[in-house]
């Protein structure tokens, strides 16, 4: 009687370690995430690379970045190939801050924090997204380049 106790109290463990570590890890997109990994790695492959990103920053600490709305997978390897740590990730939107300006059935996205900046989105206006995009481009061109904004190649708005 009581080795089926222990029995069934072991295999209710292992059922709910198993479904702890089914569940998906949520990353918003355009954020970052901590996972700390069970065992040493020494490399990281995620499924779709357009969907999140993946920085092993030591042995056991991993960085996930969402990028694209989406489901993929992610997982750890050893030195010696051995899978270490497997996952899925779940990049969705963040609403934290964002307001959505509707013109008919057109979509701008907008970040407040508290004034209100573009922040372009897939999903957007076409011709208004590309703008912001192309302008956010040049913006980081320039930084990169080490010039001032202001001399970065200018785009006409349309309004």
């Amino acid at each position: 009687m009581v080795r089926r106790a222990l029995t069934a109290a072991l295999l209710s463990a292992v059922a709910l370690g198993a479904a702890a570590e089914a569940r998906p890890v949520q990353v918003p997109a355009d954020h970052a995430t901590l996972i700390r990994l069970p065992d040493t790695a020494s490399a990281v492959v995620v499924g779709n690379p357009s969907i999140a990103d993946a920085t092993l920053y030591d042995g056991q600490t991993l960085f996930v970045t969402g990028k694209l709305f989406g489901r993929t997978n992610l997982i750890a390897l050893d030195t010696d190939g051995r899978v270490v740590y497997t996952n899925d990730l779940v990049v969705s939107r963040s609403d934290r801050g964002s307001v959505e300006v509707f013109r008919n059935v057109n979509r701008e996205s907008y970040s407040c924090a508290p004034t209100c900046e573009a922040a372009p989105r897939v999903g957007d206006q076409t011709d208004w997204f590309t703008d912001r995009a192309s302008q956010q481009a040049d913006r980081i061109g320039a930084a990169q380049a080490g010039l001032p904004a202001s001399q970065g190649s200018p785009r006409p708005q349309n309004n």
